[in-house]
């Protein structure tokens, strides 16, 4: 008998019946930026599906003409990276060959575009960096391509994700600025701005001092809705023919701390199990079980973080991992032996720059759920003859 398909997906974007239905996430975002009402700025902690519900959205935006533009942030790590790669993204969204080359031409002429195309097909474009400083004018002018290309005739909608990653690019150019400074001024363009280091984003959008401040609506992407979830675990088992009940989906949210990416994960695993032992209903027992293989997959990985971490930083992570706290006043701090104010402020800082902990509401926790239980099991095992 053939064996079905995983019904869970995890590890990239996801789409179709893959896909949580964030029904009022979605329509506020989609509103917002149809409507052209403002720019979005849109954080949430890692693996909470910002992405996909973007791509889900794209698709809306498509529909209604917007030519949309999906640019990740994560992937670039200069200044001269980011203006062939955003050249050649704007160069590919338009389907008219020669009037955008015409177009890019003109706008870059000082570096001296030349269009090819890659390995994959894509067309690309090359910019000359060699023979003069490269300058913010260069900068102003790769931003201001969507504009141009547009005309006032169509929409833009360029997704930047993790966007937060400008800051940390080396070079003199003042790039929160430039940016800013550009973008202001573009009328057929609109900017939804993503972000998982959900502290640089939140300080990039919310400080006065900054270029970006109060530039844009900023929206944070919390869990999906308890019901939402239940329904998504339930359905998709349904559809393969195995059974779960309520408790059990309970099981899976409560130990996935009901962040999506670590729901699909651990429903897959438990998917995997119960077929390899032809089993049909699943029980508590299968949860925790395919929790603990989850932790088990990831123990090494989970080793080498604490190896190259400080003991206070290792304290501090314990600590969360069993107590997620919005105040680490004398008694958390006693509680679980972190020293000094100081220390610990100190290493909560290192910890959340590393990713190893996130902040929602206020609240520190460890962010990847399955870390956090690697942390609060025992050190040691008994055994004993029978």
């Amino acid at each position: 008998m053939k064996k079905m398909s995983n019904p869970f997906k995890f590890g990239s974007a996801v789409t179709g019946e893959q896909y949580y239905d964030r029904t009022l996430d979605g329509e506020k975002l989609y509103s917002t930026i149809a409507g052209g009402s403002s720019n979005i700025v849109l954080y949430a902690p890692r693996r909470y599906g910002k992405t996909s519900l973007v791509k889900k959205v794209i698709e809306k935006w498509a529909a209604d003409g917007f030519t949309c533009l999906y640019f990740d942030m994560m992937k670039i790590d200069s200044v001269e990276s980011f203006c062939e790669k955003y050249a050649s993204a704007v160069y590919a969204a338009e389907s008219a060959a020669e009037k955008i080359m015409r177009l890019i031409g003109s706008g870059l002429s000082s570096l001296r575009p030349k269009f090819t195309v890659d390995d994959n097909g894509k067309p690309t474009v090359e910019l000359d960096f060699t023979t003069r400083r490269f300058s913010v004018n260069d900068l102003e002018e790769v931003l201001d391509l969507p504009e141009k290309v547009a005309g006032g005739q169509r929409t833009f909608v360029v997704i930047f994700d993790e966007f937060q990653e400008i800051a940390t690019w080396a070079g003199k150019i003042p790039m929160e600025g430039v940016f800013r400074g550009c973008i202001q001024h573009h009328n057929s363009v609109r900017y939804v701005f993503l972000g998982s280091k959900t502290h640089m984003l939140q300080r990039m959008f919310s400080d006065h001092a900054r270029p970006f401040y109060n530039s844009a609506r900023i929206l944070q992407l919390d869990k999906p809705p308890i019901e939402e979830s239940r329904r998504f675990v339930s359905e998709r088992f349904a559809s393969v023919d195995i059974v779960i009940g309520k408790e059990a989906v309970d099981k899976v949210l409560e130990l996935s701390h009901n962040i999506p990416y670590y729901v699909q994960a651990l429903s897959s695993e438990i998917y995997e199990n119960v077929m390899a032992g032809s089993g049909k209903k699943i029980s508590l027992e299968d949860v925790d079980d395919a929790a603990d293989s989850l932790v088990d997959m990831k123990r090494e990985q989970y080793e080498i973080i604490l190896e190259d971490l400080s003991g206070a930083q290792r304290r501090l992570l314990s600590a969360l991992a069993a107590s997620p706290t919005d105040c680490f006043e004398e008694e958390y701090r006693r509680k679980f032996g972190l020293g000094q104010s100081s220390t610990v402020h100190g290493a909560l800082l290192k910890l959340v720059a590393k990713g190893y902990v996130e902040r929602l509401k206020a609240v520190y926790f460890v962010g990847d759920p399955f870390f956090a239980r690697y942390l609060n099991s025992a050190s040691y095992e008994v055994r004993r003859d029978k």
